[in-house]
């Protein structure tokens, strides 16, 4: 039981790494890079298919759904 448990821990541990591996690199990304994706994630969320849809009732997790869906 005792190795199960340990490799649980290295494998929480690696994925807490990786975590936070990515955000430093998201938290340093240039702030117009991120700027312009987030205005491609919204007008993808709101054009198309999607075009029926009033932009200030678009919450960011329904715009993510949808840029994951395409």
């Amino acid at each position: 039981m005792k190795l199960r448990y340990a490799w649980l821990d290295r494998r929480y541990l690696l994925t807490k790494r990786r975590e936070k591996v990515t955000m430093w690199v998201a938290w340093h990304l240039p702030r117009s890079l991120v700027m312009w994706c987030y205005y491609r994630v919204a007008a993808h969320a709101t054009t198309g298919q999607y075009g029926d849809t009033v932009v200030p009732e678009l919450s960011m997790m329904d715009a993510i759904k949808r840029w994951d869906d395409r």
